[in-house]
């Protein structure tokens, strides 16, 4: 089966048989057309540059990644929780690994890629025939509890007494202050306002302080209200509240598909942070999980302290991070593994010994280098 990659620059013409294809194996949201989109609008900078891989006629997989500066680099940032091959075979996966390397950028930087991904070990033996030298890292441990092998009771019963406990009595002292309440919307009503009302109480406090709210910057503001809006229109937004007579305390801003819920973002009021609003609303949100008949609840990010209590299943996320056998993939390298001064101080020892021409020609990469 002969397999084809295309370079695009543009979302539009592939997002149907984009999203068809998710669809088809059951991606996670990060993988689809509508949330790439909305990450390009926020945070995109250089030239959006999606692989796409044809079999047959037919497109079998895609990469979206961006071109900056020569450097070719996953769609990723912090807000980005799982990047990822999106492919209907091995065959699309390999083809995939292979053209990350046919425009020969000097760096190639992938992030946030599950352990299980197949294509971390394709894009290891791609690098290695493309001459490029490969760093990979874990990024960090992301938890997850897993849902349909067990019972709420059975569950509940695993947590520790500790914290079985302390849930028991801060839930009663919030009752006891008035009407108690877990309210989960899918956004087809009143989007806007609900997410106003969330994204002020998710900041509240001590991220707005820090400026990791979703308030704090424009652009991230920007990108959850469309993800909230793209997300909403194809079933799969959960914002929930936890609200004392109707009052939000705490706010957690959900997807789910395919049976996994997605916590992205959450956050409560810190006049009661004395009654930990935010411990009730886990706790609220994960039987709430058990009751819908999920498979999954993964609580995203770092595996905090906090998330722990909850589950000791953990998902890790490495990094890749690829150096042309070239002059600029050499400097790369050396900024990457010592730091900016060590690139500074190679640059200006390479610029004293080689006359204009020949540094510009090496710029180009022109000549090769051996590191």
């Amino acid at each position: 089966m002969k397999t084809t990659v295309n370079i695009n620059d543009r979302i539009d013409p592939l997002a149907a048989e984009w999203e068809q294809l998710a669809q088809h194996l059951k991606a996670s949201p990060f993988l689809r057309p509508g949330w790439v989109d909305a990450w390009w609008h926020a945070f995109g900078v250089g030239r959006l540059q999606i692989l796409a891989a044809y079999q047959n006629g037919r497109l079998a997989g895609v990469l979206p990644l961006r071109r900056y500066r020569g450097v070719l680099s996953s769609t990723t940032n912090y807000h980005f929780p799982l990047f990822g091959f999106l492919a209907a075979n091995g065959t699309a996966v390999e083809a995939l690994a292979h053209a990350l390397f046919s425009q020969k950028p000097r760096r190639i930087d992938l992030s946030s890629l599950p352990s299980f991904d197949a294509g971390v070990a394709l894009v290891h033996t791609a690098a290695e025939a493309a001459g490029y030298r490969v760093i990979a890292n874990s990024m960090h441990r992301s938890p997850y509890v897993v849902v349909n092998e067990t019972s709420w009771d059975a569950y509940q019963s695993g947590l520790s007494k500790n914290l079985r406990q302390d849930l028991r009595r801060r839930k009663r002292r919030l009752e006891q202050e008035g009407r108690l309440t877990l309210e989960v919307c899918d956004g087809t009503e009143n989007l806007d306002k609900l997410l106003e009302e969330g994204f002020s109480i998710e900041g509240s406090g001590w991220k707005d302080a820090e400026g990791t709210s979703i308030n704090a910057h424009p652009a991230t503001r920007r990108f959850y209200t469309e993800v909230a809006h793209w997300a909403a229109e194809h079933g799969r937004l959960r914002l929930a509240f936890l609200r004392l007579d109707g009052q939000p305390l705490a706010f957690d801003f959900c997807l789910e598909c395919h049976r996994i819920h997605y916590m992205l973002k959450t956050g409560y009021d810190p006049a009661y942070a004395t009654f930990s609003p935010g411990k009730v609303l886990r706790h609220l949100m994960l039987a709430r999980a058990f009751s819908d008949g999920l498979a999954i609840y993964d609580m995203g990010g770092a595996a905090e302290p906090y998330k722990q209590t909850y589950t000791d299943r953990i998902r890790e996320l490495h990094s890749l991070r690829m150096f042309a056998p070239t002059p600029l993939g050499f400097l790369d390298r050396k900024a990457f593994e010592y730091g900016r001064p060590a690139y500074a101080r190679v640059k200006g020892l390479a610029s004293s010994i080689l006359d204009e021409r020949s540094f510009r020609l090496l710029k180009r990469g022109r000549r090769r280098f051996k590191a």
